[in-house]
């Protein structure tokens, strides 16, 4: 006996691989060169093109046939914008009030409303410290009672709105009454 012998794996796998490499050569014979698949490619194309041509000539021709020649779509916005016509009423100019003109109104700024005196209170002590002119006042509303927090009476829009800014950093959304002044307080002035 010979020592030379040849394992079976090697018999098994060298005729596959042998008719594997055959059966891909036999594959790519059966390609179309590249010359040929751009022609079957344009040919498609030109195919579809007449295709979607027939369709569009097919939906226009029904849609001719099915609405009257005078039907038109409802759009008539524009040329109902057109012929409106809009009546602005007559405007005096915007004449500011001067400066040395007598103030009959005072600001005030609500910044919060309980139901709890005590908290009410409170929101009137962090008011005073942050240097704001804070008062509460009580009032009755569907059998209970509110304590309305306020700062102010402010009658310079400035003033307001500094104090304001501060409310407003300080997380307090306030409210902005304006109210008549007093009939005492008018005739000082």
């Amino acid at each position: 006996m010979s020592d030379s012998r040849v394992p079976g794996w090697v018999w098994i796998t060298t005729p596959a691989l042998a008719l594997a490499f055959v059966g891909f050569v036999i594959y790519l014979s059966t390609l179309p060169s590249s010359d040929e698949l751009a022609a079957v490619k344009g040919d498609a194309r030109s195919v579809l093109q007449q295709g979607i041509d027939r369709a569009k000539a097919t939906v226009k021709e029904k849609a001719s046939a099915s609405l009257p020649e005078e039907a038109k779509p409802a759009y008539d916005f524009y040329r109902l914008l057109e012929e409106q016509k809009v009546e602005a009423p007559k405007v005096d100019a915007y004449v500011s009030t001067p400066k040395d003109a007598e103030v009959n109104y005072q600001y005030v700024l609500q910044a919060g409303a309980f139901r709890n005196a005590s908290d009410a209170d409170q929101m009137r002590a962090n008011l005073l410290l942050l240097g704001l002119n804070a008062y509460q006042e009580g009032s009755t509303v569907n059998d209970s009672t509110w304590h309305r927090v306020y700062v102010g009476p402010f009658t310079n829009r400035s003033k307001l709105n500094k104090a304001m800014d501060i409310l407003v950093s300080n997380n307090i959304s306030p409210l902005t009454l304006k109210r008549p002044l007093p009939q005492a307080d008018a005739t000082k002035k």
